[in-house]
């Protein structure tokens, strides 16, 4: 069957639209749908569908109802009013880290050089690149099915990656190919996501489009100084976030720490772009309270700390790890779900922090003993992996080294060791060019902490 008619033929069976894919699961014999009152708006957690039949509800209780937040698009041409009081541009880096990141690939300074010349290599920074934006994306277990999620994470990463490479060169495509990509999705992505990875899909991509468009937005102007992508294609990318990625992330997830924690770094960034304080406050929120039961320190006590609303499993196929300091809630499953763990976790919080607020602070011991932990199995570092465990490279590590060390002082010894090693990092789901943007930047642009 042709590809196009094989995409409709599954959207029109599931039949969805994000303000009402209502979640539901049995209960009692039941079905329970959780409602949301919102601002205007009564919205439903979103349903997760794998074809024609409904999954297992796994919507966090503790974010049912939301009040204040609304998935409704905002009417008009123009963006929404920027009175939250946050600092733009924000969401993972600042104005001045920008500027000194063009210095350093101007002056081939490394790691910078470096780091800059693999971007540029990437197919993602191709002078050329076409977006491929879908009516609806539908992503099943295992990518089964995938119409549209592989095209959409490419994106968005692709969308990120040229808004820094104009952030590097200056050189006016790169911005003006982030804003044909970002306007591409936005004009186009009207019918959600769907299926069971609806939820997580939506996370991955609402952490890196907000990214791309900060630095666009606040940074790209024309010769007279005014800003060079229009007033109207912000306020409908604003509203593609608000309607098409929100209603998925917006009620976290009960299955695992790296879900939770992606949708708390993607509703922090949304929330920013969007300027909504009520949004940025509800991924805070969301933040706070799974952090703790991701990341296990043995002054937690005989077992690991149970996130709000639900558990977390921490063992795989009946195997329990060792409760060591450090330990990530999924790393008896596989090396990579526990970095999509700590690169979500610190991505919010180095957000947070561009915004003056210091989540750093509050879980340090957590993100600095599983830094520890995990390169001290990676070389040139050489302690034996624990029993039916397994650690790998991925491209992370940079921006929490960068706080916890170059701006605090902080030895880290494994790490510092390991991550030279590791330059320069490339992408994976929210992890992006790490090296190029933290690679001993300092406290460069930070606010002070409100």
């Amino acid at each position: 069957m042709n590809l196009r008619i094989l995409h409709f033929a599954l959207i029109a069976a599931i039949a969805f639209t994000p303000a009402t894919f209502a979640q539901s699961k049995k209960s009692g014999g039941k079905k329970k749908t959780a409602t949301t009152e919102t601002s205007g708006a009564t919205t439903t957690a979103p349903a997760k569908k794998t074809g024609k039949k409904t999954r297992e509800d796994t919507s966090n209780p503790a974010y049912a109802n939301l009040p204040g937040i609304s998935t409704a698009a905002i009417p008009g041409d123009t963006p929404a009013p920027s009175t939250a009081g946050f600092i733009h541009p924000g969401i993972l880096v600042n104005a001045a880290q920008l500027d000194e990141i063009h210095r350093r690939v101007a002056a081939n300074i490394e790691p910078q050089k470096t780091a800059f010349e693999s971007m540029q290599a990437s197919d993602y920074a191709a002078q050329n690149y076409t977006p491929k934006p879908c009516p609806a994306v539908v992503c099943g277990p295992m990518s089964n099915p995938d119409i549209g999620c592989k095209d959409e994470q490419r994106d968005c990463i692709a969308a990120y990656t040229q808004a820094l490479m104009w952030a590097a060169t200056r050189v006016p495509l790169y911005a003006d190919n982030a804003i044909k990509i970002m306007n591409a999705w936005s004009a186009t992505l009207k019918g959600g996501h769907a299926d069971a990875n609806a939820p997580v899909q939506s996370a991955w991509c609402a952490e890196m489009w907000p990214r791309a468009a900060e630095i666009i937005r606040y940074t790209y102007k024309t010769t007279d100084g005014k800003p060079a992508w229009p007033d109207a294609e912000i306020a409908r990318f604003q509203n593609m976030l608000r309607t098409q990625y929100l209603p998925y992330v917006m009620h976290g997830d009960t299955e695992n720490g790296n879900k939770e924690l992606a949708m708390a770094d993607a509703l922090i960034a949304i929330g920013i772009f969007n300027d909504d304080r009520a949004i940025y406050d509800l991924g805070v929120k969301m933040w706070r309270g799974r952090v703790p039961a991701a990341i296990y320190l043995k002054s937690d006590g005989p077992k690991p700390l149970d996130p709000p609303g639900c558990t977390a499993t921490w063992s795989n196929k009946g195997l329990m790890p060792d409760l060591v300091d450090g330990l990530l809630q999924e790393t008896a499953r596989d090396s990579g779900h526990a970095a999509f763990i700590f690169a979500a976790t610190v991505n919010a919080a180095e957000t947070a922090r561009q915004q003056g607020l210091d989540l750093y602070a509050e879980q340090g011991a957590r993100i600095m003993a599983a830094m520890e932990f995990q390169t001290s199995h990676l070389k040139p570092n050489n302690v034996p992996f624990p029993p039916n465990l397994d650690f790998k490279r991925h491209p992370t590590w940079e921006i929490a080294f960068n706080h916890f060390h170059n701006r605090l002082g902080k030895p880290l010894p494994n790490t510092a060791a390991f991550l030279p090693t590791n330059r320069p990092t490339d992408t994976n789901h929210m992890m992006a060019w790490e090296t190029l943007t933290h690679a001993d930047m300092g406290d460069i642009g930070l606010p002070p902490v409100k």
